[in-house]
C-alpha cells in the first residue's frame, strides 16, 4: 500500500485565507480603538497557533505515512483496516484545519467591515468640516484656526517687508556713471555678465524649482515655494550684501551706496539658490509664513559667510562649493532636524506613505535635471577670475559628463536588475558641486573627470545607504526631503578639500599673473580654501540649528502644525484631479 502527503489537498482550502504574519496598522489621523486592538490580538495568536499546528500535523502525517510503508500486512482484511486508520487521521487533519480557518476567515471579515465603517465614518465628517469651512463656521479644531489666523496676517507681513524693501531702494542703490558697467565682456573672459546672469537665474528659479516636483502631492509647494523664495531673497541679499560690503570697506559712519551693477544680481542669484537648496531639504514640512522667514534670516548669514570667506580671507569658490552648496545643504539639514518633529517619522521617510513620486512628476524632475547640467557649467564659471573661465567651464562640463556615465553604472550595479530614476536626479548635479571652487580654474581635464566620476558614484551610494541610515539608525535623525546632503552637501565638502589639496600643490597658472586668480598665492591659498570648509560648515550648522529650534518653538505657540506633511492642499487651492489620499480602505490587501 501507498500512501504519500497528496492524500492531503490544500486546493481544498482555497477559499479560505492563509494565517497572515501581520497587520496593516490604522494610518494617522484614524482614533484607535480597543476593539479593534483585541481582534488584530486573536487574529494574530489565532494564525500563529494554525501555523504551528500545520507543521506538527505535517511531520505526524509523514511519519505515519512512512510506518505503514514498512508494514506488510498478512491479509487483505488487515491492510484495509490499516488503509482506513489512515484515511480516518487525514480526515480529521483536514477538518480540523478547515475549522480554523473558517474562525480566521469569519475574524477578519469581521476587521474589515470595521474598518469599512472607520473609513465612511471619517468621510462624512471630512464632508460636514468642509461644508463647514466654506460657511465660515468655526470647528473645534483649534489647530485649523490657529493656522488660520496666521495665514491672515502673511499679507502684511509681506506687504510691511515690501515697503521696507522699497524705501531701501530708493535711498541706498543707485547706478554708477561708469560706463564699463555694461560687462558686455573683453579679451579674457568666456562671456558677459548677462548671459550668466540668464543662465543662473534659469537654474536657480526654474531648474531647483523643478528638481522639487517629484512629490506626489506637494509639487506645487515645490515648484511655487522655491520661485516665491528666489524672489524673497535676491531683493534681500543685495541689501546684505550692501551692508557686509560697507563694513568690510569700514565706511559705517559714512555709509555708501549700492552702485548697482549686473554682478551684484549674479550674487543676489548665488543667495537665492543657497536658501533654494536649504528648502531642499525642508519642502512639505514647512509652512509659508515660517519659510519667508526662514529665507531672511538664513539671507543674513549667506551674507555673513560669504563676507568673512571672499572678502576678508580671500577664498576662490567661484561655484559656491562650499559657500554656495555645502553651506545651503547644512543649513537646510540642522533646520530639518526640529521641524519634522512635528510630524509622523514613517511619513517623513523618503519613498514613505507621503514622501513619494509618480510616473509622471518623476519625468518632470528628470528633464528638470537634465536642464540643470546644461547650465551648470555657467553657474561655477560666472564670477570665476578673468581669464580662468573657459578653464572652470571645461572641467565642470567634463566632471559632470564623467559623474552621468558612473552614476548609471552604479545605478544599474545596486538595484541588481533595473535602473532608479531617482540615482539620475541627485548624480548629475553633484559633480557639478564638486568642481565649483578655486581648484576647477587649476586642475587638468583628466582630474576634472576623476573628481567627476568619483562624486557621481559617490553621490548614489549616499542616496541608497547614508540617507537611509540617517532617517532610521542616526543618533540625530535627519529628514531629508529632496536629498541635499547627497547632491550638494557632501560634493560641497568633496570640492573644498579637492581645491584645498589641489592649490597647496601649485601648478601653472597658464600664462597668468597667479596673484590675478588666487589673491594670496600659490601653495598657500591651499590654506584659506580649507579654512572655509570648517567656518562655512560651522556657520551653517550653528545658524540653521538656532533657526530650526525658533521656528518649532514658534509653530507650537501658535499651533501652526498641519497634520501631514507633503500636501499641497495645506497651502494651495488643489485641483480637480489631486491625487487622492495613498491609503484607499476599500483595497483588501492593506488589511490581509
Amino acid at each position: 500500500m501507498a500512501h504519500n502527503m497528496e492524500d492531503f489537498d490544500e486546493s481544498r482550502f482555497t477559499e479560505y485565507p492563509e494565517p497572515p504574519e501581520n497587520l496593516r496598522q490604522v494610518p494617522d489621523g484614524y482614533p484607535k480603538d480597543s476593539y479593534l486592538e483585541e481582534l488584530d490580538r486573536f487574529v494574530l495568536e489565532l494564525s500563529d497557533y494554525i501555523r504551528d499546528w500545520q507543521k506538527e500535523e505535517g511531520k505526524r502525517l509523514i511519519e505515519e505515512s512512512d510506518k505503514l510503508k514498512g508494514i506488510k500486512p498478512k491479509t487483505d482484511e488487515g491492510e484495509r483496516e490499516e488503509k482506513r486508520d489512515y484515511t480516518q487521521g487525514v480526515a480529521n487533519i483536514k477538518k480540523r484545519r478547515k475549522n480554523y480557518r473558517a474562525i480566521l476567515k469569519e475574524a477578519m471579515d469581521e476587521r474589515q467591515k470595521f474598518f469599512d465603517s472607520m473609513l465612511q465614518q471619517k468621510q462624512e465628517q471630512d464632508l460636514v468640516r468642509l461644508k463647514l469651512e466654506r460657511l465660515k463656521v468655526p470647528t473645534n479644531d483649534r489647530t485649523s484656526i490657529r493656522e488660520k489666523t496666521i495665514m491672515d496676517y502673511f499679507f502684511l507681513i509681506i506687504f510691511a517687508f515690501e515697503i521696507i524693501i522699497t524705501l531701501i531702494f530708493f535711498t541706498c542703490v543707485i547706478f554708477s556713471d561708469d560706463t564699463t558697467q555694461n560687462h558686455v565682456g573683453g579679451a579674457y573672459r568666456a562671456d558677459d555678465y548677462y548671459s550668466y546672469l540668464i543662465h543662473i537665474s534659469l537654474l536657480t528659479f526654474f531648474g531647483f524649482g523643478g528638481l522639487l516636483a517629484f512629490l506626489r502631492r506637494g509639487s506645487f509647494s515645490g515648484i511655487g515655494f522655491n520661485f516665491f523664495l528666489c524672489a524673497v531673497v535676491a531683493q534681500l541679499a543685495l541689501l546684505t550684501n550692501l551692508l557686509f560690503y560697507n563694513i568690510y570697506q569700514n565706511r559705517l559712519s559714512g555709509w555708501q551706496s549700492l552702485e548697482i551693477n549686473i554682478s551684484d544680481l549674479i550674487l543676489a542669484v548665488y543667495a537665492a539658490a543657497t536658501v533654494s537648496i536649504s528648502f531642499g531639504a525642508l519642502c512639505g514640512k514647512i509652512h509659508f509664513v515660517e519659510l519667508f522667514l526662514f529665507a531672511i534670516v538664513e539671507t543674513f548669514f549667506f551674507s555673513l559667510n560669504y563676507y568673512i570667506n571672499i572678502w576678508l580671507l580671500k577664498v576662490v569658490d567661484p561655484g559656491g562649493a562650499m559657500t554656495i552648496h555645502l553651506f545651503g545643504a547644512f543649513y537646510g539639514l540642522a533646520a530639518s532636524y526640529w521641524l519634522s518633529k512635528s510630524y509622523n517619522r514613517d511619513d517623513l521617510r523618503h519613498l514613505g506613505h507621503e514622501n513619494h513620486s509618480s510616473y509622471q512628476l518623476s519625468f518632470v524632475t528628470l528633464a528638470s535635471s537634465a536642464f540643470v547640467f546644461v547650465l551648470m557649467p555657467s553657474f561655477n564659471a560666472a564670477l570665476a577670475p578673468d581669464g580662468a573661465q573657459y578653464r572652470v567651464t571645461v572641467n565642470t562640463f567634463v566632471a559632470m559628463v564623467g559623474g552621468a556615465c558612473f552614476a548609471y553604472f552604479v545605478s544599474k550595479q545596486l538595484r541588481r536588475k533595473n535602473f532608479h530614476i531617482t540615482d539620475a536626479h541627485h548624480a548629475i548635479l553633484a559633480a557639478g558641486v564638486a568642481m565649483a571652487s578655486g581648484h576647477s580654474a587649476l586642475i587638468k581635464p583628466g582630474g576634472a573627470l576623476l573628481i567627476g566620476c568619483a562624486v557621481g558614484m559617490g553621490s548614489v551610494v549616499f542616496f541608497n545607504f547614508l540617507q537611509p541610515w540617517l532617517e532610521k539608525r542616526a543618533p540625530f535623525k535627519v529628514f531629508d526631503t529632496r536629498g541635499v546632503n547627497n547632491v550638494h552637501g557632501i560634493p560641497g565638502i568633496i570640492g573644498g578639500f579637492a581645491s584645498a589639496i589641489a592649490l597647496s600643490q601649485g601648478g601653472s597658472t597658464y600664462g597668468q599673473p597667479t596673484n590675478n586668480i588666487f589673491p594670496r598665492g600659490l601653495p598657500t591659498q591651499g590654506g584659506y580654501q580649507a579654512a572655509c570648509i570648517f567656518i562655512s560648515l560651522g556657520i551653517s550648522l550653528l545658524a540653521g540649528f538656532a533657526t530650526g529650534f525658533l521656528l518649532l518653538m514658534l509653530r507650537r505657540m501658535t499651533g501652526t502644525r498641519r497634520q501631514k506633511p507633503f500636501q499641497d492642499a495645506n497651502e494651495f487651492n488643489p485641483s480637480y484631479d489631486y491625487p487622492a489620499d495613498p491609503f484607499d480602505f476599500s483595497r483588501e490587501e492593506y488589511w490581509y
